[in-house]
């Protein structure tokens, strides 16, 4: 029995998988890590100038799951609490995955009046979302009090999926001397492909006369650079030729804006939008259609078929018999919900990118030490999450900064850090959004790190001008 609870437990870690949601860091934050001018433009890096070059930038992997970790309701013996499982789950939950495969980003700066940045990478992110019922359905059966007569939705089961490159320009300026900075950037996107659930409407109800199962539901796919149609038929998805560069299926456009504001010489207030746009899938579109429809499942009376049929002996009978009412209900459902292909004439759709809107301060307590703090708001496909973040960032000249933080999301804290070091043109910058995940990660819940690797130039500082001995300055050059 125990060997059975802890491969259930298995199976659910890999379904609810160990980390929340998409959180900032250091990463998003900080100059000091390299990439803080592209979540906020209107931030300069120290340095006058830095290039990172592709995996050098460190390729990024997020997974993010909206509803529990699999250790709030698995015991450590692998005992698992369904119940509490189902308690703690919202309506519908989503499962993300992001990565980013930087290729290069380099920037460089003005003194202090303007930094311009440029950097391309590939990203690509998918979203799963499932609804409380499916798995209330799983664990209780339709036979179950609770769920006799009542209609389970599934509405919200679908999966949107895309990939595209990341071509983007950034500038930051200073608008009022030491004062006020304001930042703006552009992304051109190419989408390399994209499927999208549009529209999935499912409710499943158990009759509490006679048990039958009644089933409502309609159904929207949509793909680019995916063929839906040949995969339905069992021919291939994708053609594309082996070491081929994908070919580009969409294009759209994203924009960065944001501000700083130093109030006064301690304190500062900063704001950021990142990455509001969308893409425009024009080329390779297919699309898969269910029309709205109910199909009732009447089950089969085995007891009564058999007495009926004197000739039929049990163990050959009974086995023909289910196969020929499985056979019939497949016809029948596949007769209620016919799939149909309406790719021909199929018009453009678009999807979003990721977007996060941030307001924060800065408090310099002293030169070395700064406290920080800022709400926001991450938009990913069609839902958006709120997040609460206080930070504490220390730096010994401008080769060494660590930072710590707290971080509130989805109803949970988490606590994070970061180390850069500089020597000479080289900088290292680690961090971890959540560093008990890093250590225990069962036990924490979730985890997440950060490594990359960029090359710095500083300027060249300008030498004092001084008067040779034994020569006496003259003229209105003394006093000015």
């Amino acid at each position: 029995m125990n060997g059975l609870n802890l491969k259930v437990a298995f199976f659910l870690a890999v379904c609810f998988p160990l980390i929340g949601h998409a959180q900032l860091g250091p990463v998003e934050l900080m100059p000091e890590w390299g990439q803080a001018g592209w979540s906020n433009p209107a931030l300069f890096h120290p340095s006058g100038g830095q290039i990172w070059i592709g995996g050098l930038a460190g390729t990024q992997a997020l997974v993010t799951h909206s509803g529990p970790s699999a250790f709030e309701f698995i015991s450590t013996d692998g005992q698992v609490d369904f119940n509490l499982m189902l308690e703690r789950m919202d309506a519908s939950e989503t499962i993300g995955l992001r990565s980013e495969t930087p290729l290069f980003a380099l920037a460089f700066r003005d003194k202090e009046r303007f930094e311009f940045r440029l950097r391309s990478r590939f990203v690509a992110e998918q979203q799963f979302t499932y609804d409380r019922d499916l798995f209330e359905l799983g664990w209780k059966g339709n036979g179950h009090p609770d769920l006799i007569g009542r209609p389970l939705s599934f509405s919200d089961l679908g999966l949107d999926a895309q990939g595209y490159f990341d071509h983007s320009l950034s500038v930051g300026a200073m608008v009022q001397e030491d004062k006020f900075w304001v930042g703006w950037g552009i992304h051109i996107l190419n989408g390399i492909g994209s499927f999208e659930t549009e529209t999935l409407d499912a409710t499943f109800t158990t009759d509490s006369v006679d048990y039958s199962l009644a089933v409502d539901g309609s159904m929207a796919i949509q793909a680019s650079g995916l063929d839906l149609d040949s995969l339905l038929n069992g021919g291939e998805p994708v053609s594309l030729q082996s070491g081929s560069v994908p070919p580009t299926l969409g294009a759209g456009v994203a924009y960065d804006f944001g501000f700083l504001w130093k109030v006064t010489p301690q304190f500062a207030l900063e704001g950021a939008m990142e990455g509001r746009g969308s893409i425009r899938w024009l080329k390779s579109i297919t699309r898969q259609e269910v029309d709205p429809a109910q199909f009732v499942l009447q089950g089969l009376d085995a007891v009564a078929l058999l007495s009926s049929s004197d000739s039929l002996s049990l163990p050959d009978s009974l086995p023909a018999m289910l196969e020929n009412w499985a056979s019939e209900m497949v016809d029948s459902l596949s007769s209620s919900y016919a799939v149909q292909s309406v790719s021909d004439g199929m018009e453009a759709f678009s999807t979003p990118v990721q977007e996060t809107w941030r307001l924060g301060f800065r408090l310099r307590a002293t030169e070395a030490l700064e406290f920080s703090g800022l709400v926001y708001r991450q938009y990913r496909f069609d839902r958006h999450t709120d997040g609460l973040l206080v930070g504490v960032t220390h730096r010994i000249r401008g080769n060494v900064a660590t930072h710590i933080q707290a971080q509130y999301r989805q109803q949970k804290w988490s606590f994070g850090g970061g180390l850069s070091l500089r020597g000479g043109p080289l900088r290292l910058a680690v961090s971890a959004q959540h560093i008990p995940g890093l250590i225990a990660p069962f036990d924490a819940g979730h985890w997440q790190g950060q490594v990359g690797v960029g090359f710095e130039m500083g300027y060249k500082k300008e030498k004092k001008k001084t008067r040779k001995k034994g020569r006496v300055a003259t003229g209105k050059g003394m006093w000015h």
